[in-house]
């Protein structure tokens, strides 16, 4: 009886021990544009342009690696790609969204991987006069690597704590209002993130932890909050509108998985998760019959995409692109929130 307690025992905390099924990774299926490269992709999901050669090894059928056709379709993991067979059905997500299918009742889910920290590429002109500066090194350098402490002269030092993430930025050039031409921000560069390890009365003390460019002095700091891995749907209310004011990493045209920066923020009452409807006007055209000599006629307006709102501020917001039309998406395009 003693010896059949002790197997029950040990069965019982060998069950318990066991690991938990793994969740099915669901991947996010990219379909290639004109002048994509295994390099660039590469570079833009999984953030490692050296990522290229594997990703070329496991897929023969590319004869020139730098070079793949518009049309193929890419499953993009957490950290590695897959091209998808032209025989073969991506069941995983539709091709165009980013957005997975949802049980009757439950709420909508739009997944955020690390494909998307490009979302923090524009800063408006009320965050960047929040912005602290690097000021100064425990050695007195002028560059600065990863392991060096670093001195932070901060806007609200109070709100400073150790254990606490800081990116550190390149404030870029002024962004203007593609149509009333005032300021609204600056594109900046991500340069990379420091640990907060002291907080002295006059500066806060931190350690550099990651960087991809050399880190100087008057390098622009901020606290950095993660994006989460996934953001619900939320319905959103009706007749917002207003611009596409800057791109992604300073890019001219858009395309899927790209950001936006819209000139719609929380003041306007937009939140993280409502959608967008992406859109151009077209030019009016002269009427042809005489009667209708001296008029113009109105054409229906080019639908250019849909997005989602992942980060939201008082006069700004960025927004993920999941569909996309025909057409690029530009600085100046208009936006309204999308209706069910």
């Amino acid at each position: 009886m003693k010896i059949t307690r002790i197997l029950l025992l040990g069965c019982l905390l060998a069950a318990i021990c066991l690991p938990a099924p793994a969740v099915a990774e669901e991947p996010i299926i990219y379909t290639v544009k004109k002048g994509d490269t295994l390099w660039g992709i590469s570079k833009r999901f999984i953030k490692d342009p050296y990522y290229w050669p594997n990703l070329w090894a496991n897929n023969p059928a590319i004869g020139n690696p730098h070079l793949i056709y518009p049309g193929q379709k890419l499953r993009i993991h957490d950290g590695r790609i897959e091209i998808i067979a032209v025989d073969e059905k991506p069941a995983e997500a539709s091709p165009d969204s980013a957005a997975g299918e949802t049980a009757a009742g439950e709420t909508k889910r739009v997944r955020l991987v690390g494909i998307y920290g490009g979302a923090r590429s524009f800063i408006d002109a009320n965050e960047a006069d929040l912005l602290g500066t690097l000021v100064d090194t425990d050695d007195n350098r002028y560059m600065m690597a990863e392991g060096e402490t670093a001195f932070f002269e901060m806007k609200d030092l109070s709100a400073m704590t150790p254990g606490q993430q800081l990116e550190l930025l390149e404030l870029g050039p002024e962004v203007r209002h593609p149509i009333t031409r005032q300021p609204v921000g600056y594109r900046v560069d991500h340069l990379g993130f420091a640990e907060v390890t002291e907080v002295t009365p006059s500066v806060a003390v931190a350690t550099i932890k990651d960087s991809v460019r050399e880190i100087l002095r008057g390098t622009r700091v901020r606290p950095y909050s993660p994006l989460p891995e996934s953001i619900p749907v939320k319905p959103a209310p009706g007749g917002l509108e207003g611009f596409v004011i800057a791109a992604d990493e300073g890019k001219l045209a858009l395309s899927q998985l790209d950001v936006i920066h819209v000139d719609l923020g929380s003041t306007d009452g937009l939140e993280i998760g409502n959608e967008l409807d992406i859109y151009r006007n077209r030019p009016e055209i002269e009427a042809t019959l005489p009667e209708n000599r001296d008029l113009m006629l109105a054409t229906p307006e080019i639908h250019l995409g849909k997005a989602i709102v992942i980060e939201c501020l008082d006069q700004t917001a960025a927004a993920l692109l999941l569909k996309v039309g025909n057409q690029p998406i530009l600085r100046g395009d208009q936006v309204r929130t999308a209706t069910p």
